[in-house]
């Protein structure tokens, strides 16, 4: 995945541009840095994580047995492998067909009790993720997880996995090693946690979600509802490494004016919040914008068991009418490209069966009249979090008024807006239907996760991202029956089959642009962190 970099400093030389934009470097090397974010965590649990934000944080915060591989690039950007992991609380692993046992690293203490960690610790963190109805369970059954008993404490430093399909057959699972670097899979102070126990709350979650029980190599010092969290670096940590930033503010931007805040040096990092002309300006300004082609990509939901998205040649015709090249032009200053596949573009099994989804106004306004819909109206849900949402929302609605078609604007904040949504899929709420745009990333280049989470009917181990109530028969026997095969040729037929329903339904998820990774930072920072998953990593970050 190629990085692209542009920066003043190449033509005038770092001395002019600090002078320029008015900081020196040493008093720069007392500041915190400082990374604007949208909007506030909602949840610090790591079987329970519940946004964008809280998966941003939960990368800098937990550990996990295994971790990315970073390689540098030429230009002092950090690029992860999307497959490969390298140790991190374990220290080695051992392979056998669907058993992994993984030796702990000795030594390793959380912060701040002092507990050390051991295998108990890591048995009960995946117990958690099995037990709590959430994103961690959800991601625990992608790996193969589905089970306390699959996790045994075989000793104090030793824990041996058995990965089963989701019948319980033990199953080498292809993703399952890899899947153990992401956030879910964060090993938690079990000793610490289980003191906050009770019986209506019998893992904890609600003091997790406000509390951390962690390996560091932060921790939360302050934090001040919608404003800020402070982190600070642990102390002596176990690694004996110390990050070269020992303080990090997470500000909440909100509506502030991102721009100005980064020329006057109030915020360091951003990588949310600015539209493609607002990276423009600062990129103009001497700022380096960096940008990865990461899988970050733009997708809309249409409530298909609620009118006006009944029929699925209604739900054609809006994909018909999608203006891609004007989104990508206007609302990304072409930062981006078309998005064809349902999974990430790297991914063996992509069909590219949304290609012929080409902006074609005349074949949308046929389908409506074929539908018997010529003229209706809906409401059109997204994230006020992210600004590009409201300018792509508008390029949309005044595409689909040419056919016909009225989109009630719905921006909502971004935490009432998982409320809502998470509403509609458990069932709780029926209020918000019509269509749903948002910005969705697949952590695999694999079809196992989107697969199960959007595509899947709802059910206790699939579908809890299917706000789109998308239910084929047919899709989740060969999810369901390829998901763990070994059979490469059959397994990739199979999801190539899933794609190809899913994109004649038109409903759920239906991918628009590829966005990626942009991010603007000060030029004193380098060592930026590009990965499958598009979280900033404060630990690898440093001063030029």
């Amino acid at each position: 995945m190629p990085i692209q970099r542009r920066s003043i400093v190449q033509l005038l030389g770092f001395a002019t541009l600090a002078s320029a934009i008015g900081f020196s470097p040493a008093a720069f090397a007392a500041k915190p840095l400082v990374h604007a974010i949208p909007s506030d965590i909602a949840s610090l649990d790591p079987a329970d994580i519940r946004g964008q934000q809280d998966q941003e944080i939960g990368v800098n915060v937990y550990e996990r047995l295994v971790q990315l591989k970073f390689t540098e690039q030429k230009d002092g950007t950090l690029m992860a492998d999307p497959v490969e992991v390298v140790p991190q609380l374990a220290e080695s692993w051992k392979v056998e067909g669907p058993v992994i046992t993984f030796k702990l690293r000795p030594g390793v203490k959380f912060y701040p009790t002092g507990n050390p960690m051991t295998s108990e610790d890591v048995r009960y963190s995946f117990e958690r993720l099995v037990r709590i109805t959430g994103n961690g369970k959800n991601q625990a059954g992608i790996a193969g997880l589905f089970k306390a008993e699959q996790v045994e404490a075989v000793d104090p430093m030793t824990v041996k996995i058995t990965f089963t399909d989701g019948t319980g057959v033990p199953t080498a699972v292809p993703v399952a090693l890899t899947s153990m670097k992401f956030q879910q899979f964060a090993i938690i102070d079990s000793v610490e946690v289980k003191k906050h126990a009770t019986a209506e709350d019998p893992w904890a979650n609600t003091w997790l979600i406000k509390n951390l029980a962690t390996t560091g190599p932060y921790y939360i010092a302050n934090r001040t509802l919608g404003q800020q969290l402070e982190l600070k670096a642990v102390p002596n940590h176990w690694s004996g490494k110390q990050p070269a930033f020992e303080d990090v503010i997470l500000r909440i931007t909100g509506n502030a004016d991102l721009v100005s805040l980064i020329k006057g040096g109030v915020v360091d990092y951003a990588a949310e919040g600015l539209t493609g002309r607002q990276y423009d300006a600062l990129a103009a300004a001497g700022f380096p914008v960096l940008h990865g082609e990461t899988p970050s990509i733009l997708r809309i939901s249409m409530a298909m068991d609620k009118e006006p998205f009944i029929d699925a040649r209604v739900r054609q015709a809006m994909l018909y009418a999608i203006p891609h090249d004007r989104i990508l032009k206007t609302a990304l200053a072409g930062r981006g490209k078309r998005q064809v596949c349902l999974y990430n573009p790297e991914d063996p099994t992509c069909a590219n069966s949304y290609e012929k989804y080409k902006l074609d106004l005349a074949k949308a306004k046929a389908l409506l009249q074929e539908a018997g819909k010529p003229s209706f109206s809906f409401d059109f849900w997204y994230s006020t979090a992210l600004p590009y949402n409201s300018d792509i929302a508008i390029i949309i609605a005044d595409s689909l008024k040419s056919i016909g078609v009225t989109a009630n604007l719905k921006p909502t904040p971004a935490l009432q807006l998982l409320d809502a949504i998470r509403a509609r899929i458990n069932g709780a709420d029926q209020t918000m239907s019509g269509m749903y745009l948002n910005e969705a990333v697949i952590w695999l280049n694999d079809p196992s996760t989107m697969t199960n989470s959007t595509v899947a009917s709802k059910a206790a181990l699939s579908g809890v991202g299917n706000w789109a109530r998308y239910s084929d028969p047919e899709t989740d026997e060969l999810h369901f029956k390829f998901r763990n095969s070994s059979d490469v040729a059959a397994r990739t037929a199979a999801y190539k089959k899933i794609q190809a329903k899913a994109a004649e339904a038109a409903a759920t998820i239906n991918p628009l642009i590829m966005l990626g990774r942009t991010i603007v930072i000060n030029p004193r920072i380098t060592n930026i962190t590009f990965s499958q998953d598009p979280y900033a990593r404060y630990a690898y970050m440093k001063l030029k």
